[in-house]
């Protein structure tokens, strides 16, 4: 899927132990391979569900749900209590059914809504053996992506308002569905019978085995799933469509609502190629005898790997050729061999409990991009990669980050492990993994793991064994620094006359005395002159400082050849400027990587504004999609904090007289036989320079718009949200009306997403205050209402306005929240202030108002704002020196 005290010392005693720990490496602790019995988890494990029958009958009108259920049991011990997960359903009955005298017993049914236990006590004590429960229940379809919920949306021939159902059960809410034993450890065979209405359509994990017409309405058996953990469970109903195709002996489909299905083409024609792919890889056949893939028009943001049946927001599956962009169509091959990668990493093999949730998300991140690169090198994944690398290694740099494997106490703490960590530093570390071992013994390993734990669970110890049993190489001594400690290494390196010597330690942006941590480096290395063509030396650095072997300090090295490795270099002033003279003989992978290092040690406050801008300035002439990515980006960022400022101008200028240029060689419209990368580099500076208040961009994105309002195909799918994004960033009453107006027109969830993202991205108060309200309305699906609040405090730059507005909204806003959402939404509203003070704010509002699990994402977006706030202090004054400098210098010339 995807993204979740100090106590204060009694003793002074206590105080000087908490000092000397600082200064004491973190250890490491030694996981065990998988056991059921020593796994963690809320329910005891003396009662095991063996599988489940499951009948539901969902009444769209009153937004409500009627169940049964039957569960066969194992009873490992003798006991009067059976523990399950139940969350706001209500359970009418329970009894114990068998083949003795224990059998009939009705239990008597307690209900803890904080812890989310239902208890079913007997009078009589139930001996071990096979049993099986059966139990009625009832509950509520919701709003948003929490167990079954409902999506309003027009169809598309008709314009006629529907409603679909869905369901979104990880982690922790197909217990408001059924009453289940909610843990992932739980595996169990699944069984549904559905009620719906005779016209619609219900999809669950498996083939329909047989449907009956009842006065009721349709009544639909699915068959039996293997075992599996109860978030994998899926739901969905409609009025529907659908197409086909067959790759290995697996009916692959792409469900849609009424009309829509054709739009599903594109991402039919890619899973059958995913789905090869991934079972050649792995070396086990995907087990389902189909796999469907659903569009689901709201309730949820994001995709879900149900097995056999992977839910999608409708606009990262559907592609329109007419309105969809390459963008959509590289999300969505993306999006796809992600959540097809989990059917091994997550369904086939599952973690057995959430601190291991990165052996589900980190693996589906390295195995979809790996595939995506694979199928799409127009695109340039893996190096655009290095973004998705940048964020995780931001965060990583906080206080408040974690580490890959981290502490998960209890299920509701689960939802803070889905984030960057999780997912983009468990890939980062993943490819460099894979490559310091090598692709082939990496892929034994991998096939290894996955025939030992098929239909089971599984530890990040069974992985290292599995790697290391296959590679010959230590890899769990290798490997475990990586993911039990926070934080990421810097290799400094420096010139000496014995050669050249890398030395490590923690790197740390906006830290007080970190602890210091070690980690095994593989370290790829090349002399510059050799060339790209070269192989790439590697050196595993296993403590504190060495030489690099076979150098001569004389070469110009550069380290992390082929931005592989996560972790960041600082070079001497020497070796830098020899670097920066030589930098436009670097392959694009090095120059990107040596741009975000260097941008990374000027946050870090160990280097000058002007090493990066000096950098940046040597690419002018290059038309790099990565490189150009990453300038943008730090830009951007950097302008953020001049929000207020009366210098800002003056830095836009400068920006754009270092962008404009590129954009002058892309231009607006595309070449014969241009390449992918040129068109997105296109809508990556149009956006950017319209950002940067570039007059020429803004008149042509003007003129552009009125064009389309006449004709909308004079303007291209690929520009449409840049050219939107300019019009409404800059917009009046009368434009931000006419957005409004096309918004509401159409039926598309693509297309209304970018005419109200473009709304909410207006500059002027006064439309922000008319759009900020639309997010309570119908107008848009709840999980991307929410957003409209986002994107109008960031790239609005009104987070005053909204964050004013999320607090006096919150009740109405808090149901269109899914759990995710929940405890992520007020950091992200703050995330656009750059005021110390208003991280106290944030902070205190968290403490009132949110759930103890939102505590991570609280801690994360804190302390991101008074970095941001530190940061301006520190750079802003730097740059002020810096351009007037840099514009002499040029003048002079």
């Amino acid at each position: 899927m995807v993204d979740r005290q100090v106590c204060p010392m009694a003793f002074q005693f206590r105080h000087l132990v908490a000092l000397l720990t600082l200064f004491l490496p973190l250890s490491l602790r030694a996981e065990a391979p998988f056991s059921f019995a020593t796994t963690p988890g809320k329910l005891p494990k003396n009662v095991v569900p063996v599988s489940y029958d499951i009948r539901l009958k969902p009444n769209i009108e009153k937004r409500a749900f009627t169940g049964s259920e039957t569960v066969a049991l194992d009873v490992r011990q003798p006991t009067k209590t059976i523990t399950l997960n139940a969350n706001a359903i209500a359970i009418a009955s329970a009894k114990i059914l068998g083949s003795n005298s224990q059998v009939g017993q009705a239990a008597t049914i307690k209900i803890d809504a904080s812890q989310q236990i239902a208890t079913l006590t007997f009078q009589k004590e139930i001996a071990p053996g096979a049993y099986q429960v059966s139990l009625e229940f009832s509950g509520t379809i919701n709003q948003s992506g929490q167990g079954l919920f409902y999506a309003t949306y027009q169809e598309e021939t008709s314009g006629t308002g529907k409603t679909m159902l869905g369901t979104q059960m990880e982690a922790n809410d197909a217990r408001r569905l059924f009453p289940c034993w909610d843990e992932p450890v739980f595996r169990a065979k699944f069984r549904l019978t559905t009620t719906v209405p005779a016209n619609f359509t219900a999809i669950s994990n498996m083939p329909v085995e047989r449907e009956t017409n009842t006065p009721e309405g349709k009544e639909v058996h699915f068959g039996e799933t293997p075992p599996m953990p109860s978030y994998l469970v899926v739901f969905c109903a409609g009025e529907l469509d659908a197409i086909y195709s067959e790759t290995d002996g697996v009916k692959i489909g792409i469900i849609t609502t009424k009309g829509k299905a054709e739009t599903g083409r594109y991402a039919l024609e890619s899973a059958a190629k995913i789905l090869h792919y991934y079972d050649e890889y792995f070396g086990i056949k995907y087990p389902l005898p189909k796999l469907d893939l659903i569009a689901v028009p709201g309730g949820f943001g994001g995709a879900m790997e149900n097995w056999g049946g992977i839910v999608f927001y409708e606009d990262i599956l559907l592609f329109d050729p007419a309105k969809s962009s390459e963008q959509t169509k590289e999300a969505i091959f993306g999006v796809t061999a992600h959540e097809m990668a989990h059917q091994w990493f997550g369904d086939l093999v599952t973690m057995a409990w959430w601190d291991n949730l990165w052996l589900n998300e980190g693996f589906a991140s390295w195995m979809g991009t790996k595939c995506s690169d694979h199928f799409n090198p127009q695109w340039q994944v893996w190096l655009r990669a290095n973004a998705a690398k940048q964020r995780a290694m931001a965060t990583d740099a906080l206080s408040s980050t974690h580490p890959i494997q981290q502490p998960v106490k209890t299920e509701s703490e689960a939802d803070s492990a889905f984030d960057e960590i999780t997912y983009l530093k468990g890939q980062s570390f993943l490819r460099m993994l894979e490559s310091y071992l090598g692709e082939g013994d990496f892929r034994a390993g991998i096939r290894r793991y996955m025939q030992t734990h098929k239909f089971s669970n599984s530890t990040t110890a069974d992985l290292w064994n599995a790697l290391g049993e296959a590679s010959k190489k230590p890899v769990a001594g290798l490997a475990a620094s990586w993911t039990e400690l926070p934080g990421l290494p810097l290799v400094s390196m420096n010139s000496a006359e014995a050669g050249l010597t890398a030395t490590q330690e923690r790197f740390t942006v906006h830290q007080k005395n970190p602890k210091p941590l070690e980690w095994k480096i593989p370290i790829a290395y090349r002399d510059i002159a050799l060339g790209a063509s070269t192989a790439a030396s590697v050196f595993l650095l296993e403590q504190k400082s060495a030489t690099l072997p076979n150098v001569q300090p004389a070469l110009n090295v550069k380290l992390n050849v082929d931005d592989v490795g996560y972790y960041r270099v600082a070079y001497d002033s020497a070796h830098f400027e020899k670097l920066l003279a030589s930098s436009a003989q670097l392959p694009p992978a090095d120059k990107v990587n040596l741009l975000s290092d260097t941008w990374a040690l000027v946050e870090a406050d160990r280097k000058p504004i002007s090493d990066y801008l000096k950098l940046a300035e040597t690419f002018r002439e290059d038309n790099s999609l990565v490189l150009w990515e990453q300038i943008t980006a730090t830009l951007t960022f950097i302008d953020f904090l001049y929000i207020g400022n009366k210098e800002r101008p003056a830095f836009q200028a400068y920006a754009r007289s270092l962008l404009k240029p590129v954009f002058e060689r892309v231009g607006w419209d595309p070449k014969p036989n241009e390449e992918t990368a040129r068109g997105l580099l296109r809508v990556c500076l149009i956006t950017t320079l319209g950002d940067f208040a570039d007059q020429d961009v803004i008149a042509a994105a003007r003129k552009r718009f009125q064009k389309f309002l006449a004709d909308p195909k004079t303007l291209s799918p690929d520009l449409r949200p840049s050219v939107l994004d300019v019009v409404g960033r800059y917009a009046d009453q009368k434009t931000w009306e006419t957005l409004h107006a096309l918004g509401l027109k159409t039926k598309s969830i693509e297309e209304k997403g970018i005419f109200y993202n473009a709304m909410a991205g207006a500059l002027e108060p006064d439309l922000a205050k008319e759009t900020l309200p639309l997010s309570l309305t119908d107008e848009l699906p709840a999980s991307r209402a929410t957003e409209l609040v986002n994107h109008v405090s960031n790239s609005g730059e009104q987070p005053g306005l909204a964050w004013e507005f999320a607090q006096g909204q919150r009740k109405q806003l808090d149901p269109k929240l899914d759990s995710l959402g929940k405890i992520r939404f007020a950091p992200n509203v703050m995330r656009g202030f750059s005021e110390a003070k208003r991280a106290t704010e944030l902070e205190v509002y968290a403490r009132k108002n949110l759930p103890s699990d939102a505590k991570s994402e609280i801690g994360k977006a804190a302390e991101e704002i008074r970095f941001k706030a530190d940061l301006k202090a520190r750079l802003l004054p730097e740059i002020a020196k810096w351009i007037p400098a840099k514009t002499a210098s040029a003048g002079s010339r």
